[in-house]
């Protein structure tokens, strides 16, 4: 039998590694991170987009409750009125655009207070020229105002407010 020969130590110094080797092997955390930045920054623009989609679908409502609230029809005034009051409870409406849809409201109020003079006289002896479908679009242009006014922090005038308590069948 041969004698076999004791393993010996070996030990192999290696240069140190280039930088451009360290930046190397750190390549695929950096596509990821890469990734990740891309996702977030894809996910806002969505994000933003839908809101600006939800902001330009709100106008198109407003635009169509101010026209109808200006309509001869009663009852699509009323529905206006009533659309305004809605708009007017939208996170999506800025304070000028809450200020436009206060304006639509201003021809039925205009009506309420120099028709049944309600600054002085109760709503039960409003004179009987105000028909009933008119009271019924000026208590709805009543309460959208009080709802435009809570969203602006403006007082409401009491005779509005008022006359948005008032109800009609």
């Amino acid at each position: 039998m041969n004698p076999s020969p004791s393993p010996l130590p070996v030990t192999v110094l290696a240069p140190p590694a280039e930088w451009w080797q360290i930046v190397s092997a750190l390549s695929p955390l950096a596509v990821l991170v890469a990734a990740i930045v891309a996702a977030f920054v894809g996910l806002l623009s969505l994000r933003q987009k839908a809101r600006s989609d939800n902001r330009s679908e709100w106008w198109r409502r407003a635009q169509w409750a101010l026209d109808a609230s200006l309509s001869r029809s009663r009852s699509e005034a009323e529905m206006g009125q009533k659309a305004i009051e809605l708009l007017g409870h939208s996170e999506l409406a800025s304070r000028e655009e809450l200020e436009l849809l206060k304006v639509g409201t201003e021809d039925a109020l205009l009506a309420a207070a120099t028709a049944s003079e309600t600054r002085t006289v109760s709503p039960s002896q409003r004179p009987a020229s105000v028909s009933p479908e008119d009271r019924k679009v000026q208590i709805a242009a009543a309460k959208a105002r009080v709802t435009l006014d809570k969203r602006l922090g403006e007082d409401t005038p009491e005779w509005i407010a008022a006359l948005a308590r008032e109800t009609r069948g």
